[in-house]
């Protein structure tokens, strides 16, 4: 079932503990992006997170987060999940639609809170989401941060195709520095994420977030104009099951008033 512009039937769900919820399959107008939105049922929602998906992901991949999703249920959030047009890397088309599922919700509950939850790719998109403040972010958690589109080109086959369909690159990349300078999370500003906390999960074992070459850089850069990001060290591949802590992200999100 599609949600466009008017009234729609949800699916009711139940998650592992059996928390009741509804889920919209939505296409928000304003933007014409695909998305699934859950609602716990019997309270009204005063928060809400964003989960954006990684590489070759789309609005359902939250399924695959199936623990994430409900842990955030059972604490009374509405969690949505867009499917940014694509593997877009947090460009302009993929804030647009951001910010226009924000509008959707927002004119649905009454939510006072907004959170992001960015996976791989997704935390790219995150951090850009939250360098432009075009929503007014309370908190954000990254997991298995892809922060670097220099690092995803390099990998050659790996995203590289994404990236150049992204930000309408040449074939040889060499104008990849100069048309992602702002989109590309590692040349941020420690001040563009001032007065937003945020916590970061990444493995040594990730050879994609690779914490010695952009993720622990990326952090200490942060670290140096505010004391607002924090970091923790997990175990596994990238996105392995250790990255994705509910019960830690809930309670973080749950200390940020």
């Amino acid at each position: 079932m599609t949600t466009r512009a008017g009234a729609v039937e949800p699916v009711t769900r139940r998650t592992a503990h059996h928390t009741r919820y509804d889920e919209y399959a939505v296409t928000v107008p304003r933007s014409g992006d695909r998305a699934v939105v859950a609602v716990p049922r019997g309270a009204t929602p005063s928060a809400v997170a964003y989960y954006l998906h990684g590489r070759s992901g789309d609005e359902r991949s939250i399924d695959d987060r199936a623990g994430l999703r409900d842990g955030l249920l059972d604490a009374g959030y509405v969690v949505a999940s867009p499917y940014l047009h694509g593997d877009l890397w947090g460009n302009r088309s993929a804030q647009d639609a951001v910010v226009a599922l924000d509008a959707w919700v927002s004119r649905r509950w009454p939510v006072l809170r907004r959170f992001l939850i960015g996976e791989s790719m997704g935390s790219n998109a995150a951090a850009n989401a939250v360098r432009l403040r075009e929503v007014p972010w309370d908190g954000a958690v990254f997991i298995a941060p892809s922060l670097s589109l220099r690092a995803v080109w390099e990998r050659g086959e790996h995203g590289r195709d994404t990236v150049r369909d992204a930000f309408d690159l040449s074939a040889d990349g060499h104008d990849l520095e100069s048309k992602t300078e702002h989109w590309d999370a590692v040349r941020h500003r420690p001040g563009d994420y001032v007065g937003v906390p945020i916590r970061v999960y990444a493995s040594r074992e990730d050879e994609v977030a690779n914490i010695a070459g952009v993720t622990g850089p990326w952090v200490e850069m942060i670290r140096r104009g505010s004391d607002s990001v924090e970091f923790v060290e997990v175990s596994g591949p990238h996105v392995s099951e250790d990255h994705f802590r509910a019960a830690e992200v809930v309670k973080f999100f749950g200390t940020i008033r």
